[in-house]
């Protein structure tokens, strides 16, 4: 009867609980798409970091007992911020290559100068026409429930790489291969569209070499943006089925990252 209800110690313990989880979920939170668009402010995101620790703390496995004050802890600390700027990292692959596809179909068609605002992805602009994807992708990624499958993949990634656990060379290189499969994705979805740009190109070529008195500033750009309006507006319906075969092959990428935590 004379023991405390709460010691410091016990007090401590339970907000470490809490404290390094934290750290990885705002990590993630900070790279991963949607998340840390310039429309959530600061804030907002800190709130939702705080309610996905307060839900998901009580389910995770314990972590190591570790003096908060040392240098164990800060170093645990930056492990935690580590692994959520790697998962974040990787989440965001897939908005990147409708990034460099909207930059590849651009230049044929003549939009490369067609530039928007676009402090989000850490550039002073972007192309237009990704503004056109980046929207389609928004709704598609709720349509799937998106952010309920980085819910599931903060929870997978304290279960497979515990606090405390270290980080692995094995997650590493797989985050690494995934940047070649980002180029090659964003090839295979831009080859069809530049591939008939390029033969349009070619076509208003050899008129300047039929009638070197043709102007081909005046009739060649007009030309050029219209057909490639139309092969976007032809290639648009098979954008979801695009998205969601790079979103499955993602979530295979990120459960070997993972899965090398445990060996």
């Amino acid at each position: 009867m004379d023991e405390p209800l709460l010691q410091a110690s016990q007090l401590l313990n339970l907000l470490l609980r809490y404290w390094w989880p934290f750290c990885r979920i705002m990590a993630v939170l900070s790279l991963a798409p949607i998340f840390n668009h310039q429309a959530v402010p600061m804030r907002v995101r800190i709130l939702i970091a705080l309610v996905l620790t307060a839900a998901l703390g009580g389910a995770l496995p314990l972590p190591p007992e570790i003096d908060p004050f040392s240098a164990q802890a800060v170093l645990v600390t930056l492990e935690q911020i580590g692994i959520g700027l790697l998962l974040g990292l990787s989440l965001q692959m897939v908005f990147a290559i409708f990034s460099l596809v909207a930059g590849v179909v651009s230049t044929p068609m003549g939009l490369s100068m067609a530039v928007a605002n676009d402090p989000v992805n850490a550039v002073s602009s972007s192309p237009l026409l990704y503004q056109l994807y980046f929207a389609l992708l928004v709704f598609l990624f709720f349509a799937i429930d998106g952010h309920l499958v980085t819910v599931s993949v903060l929870y997978q990634s304290f279960v497979h790489w515990p606090v405390g656990n270290g980080l692995h060379y094995a997650g590493f290189t797989a985050v690494i291969h995934s940047f070649g499969w980002v180029l090659a994705a964003a090839l295979l979805i831009a080859v069809p569209v530049a591939f008939c740009m390029i033969l349009v190109l070619f076509g208003f070529g050899l008129l300047n070499r039929i009638s070197p008195a043709m102007n081909l500033f005046s009739l060649g750009f007009p030309v050029a943006i219209t057909c490639g309006l139309l092969l976007i507006y032809l290639t648009v319906p098979n954008l979801a089925e695009a998205y969601l075969n790079l979103t499955r092959q993602l979530l295979d990428n990120l459960d070997l990252v993972l899965r090398s935590g445990n060996g």
